[in-house]
């Protein structure tokens, strides 16, 4: 079993971390400047799970259509719910492999998010100490460049592989979609991305 995984993440929507950065940034001499840098900065949080928050998941298993979680943005515990839901669902699959395009981000994604809303995850999504070996992600960006260091975007991969890409959308779009309510769209961008990612890992991987 093979589980082909994505997340849609959005910038932090806590105040007092927002307090946090306008008090870091800010300057009586240039009010304005200061805050166009704290404001730089919290969309920036939106890349760590430190501050950063999920807003949808998705995944398929094998050959399976996309499955997508889509936080509740009304319930102050969405985020909790949804990463507890997702939880259950991975709870009896067994995969062998965990395909993500760079899957360092969403696989530390995921498990900074728990720590942070206390959800016990699986070892799969929490471990630590797992040696390289052991570990069953897989990355279709270091599958791609043969180096964990190396960067190419999903939607250029997907261009010279020949495959559907990600459409018209990119994840600098989400955050600005999710506060204009278009959370569909975006579990929708997250399921074809989950495809992308499959697609791509098995036209690598024809031959192995």
């Amino acid at each position: 079993m093979i589980l082909y995984l994505d997340t849609e993440t959005i910038p932090t929507s806590r105040p007092d971390v927002y307090a946090h950065f306008a008090a870091k940034h800010f300057d009586v001499s240039d009010v304005e400047k200061a805050a166009k840098k704290a404001s730089d900065e919290i969309a920036k949080t939106s890349l760590s799970g430190l501050f950063g928050e999920l807003v949808v998941m998705g995944y398929a298993v094998d050959d399976d259509e996309p499955i997508t979680l889509v936080r509740d943005l009304t319930d102050p515990d969405g985020e909790r719910a949804m990463l507890a839901n997702f939880c259950r669902q991975m709870a009896p699959l067994k995969p062998s492999k965990i395909v993500a395009h760079n899957a360092e981000f969403d696989r530390s994604m995921i498990r900074q998010r728990g720590i942070v809303q206390g959800v016990a995850l699986l070892r799969a999504f929490s471990a630590v100490d797992v040696k390289p070996w052991e570990s069953p992600w897989v990355c279709t960006m270091a599958l791609w460049t043969d180096d964990r260091r190396g960067r190419v975007s999903l939607d250029a991969l997907c261009l010279a592989l020949g495959v559907p890409g990600k459409g018209g959308i990119d994840g600098s779009m989400v955050a600005e979609m999710v506060r204009q309510g278009r959370l569909d769209e975006v579990a929708e961008y997250c399921a074809q991305d989950v495809r992308a990612v499959r697609a791509c890992y098995q036209r690598m991987t024809v031959h192995a």
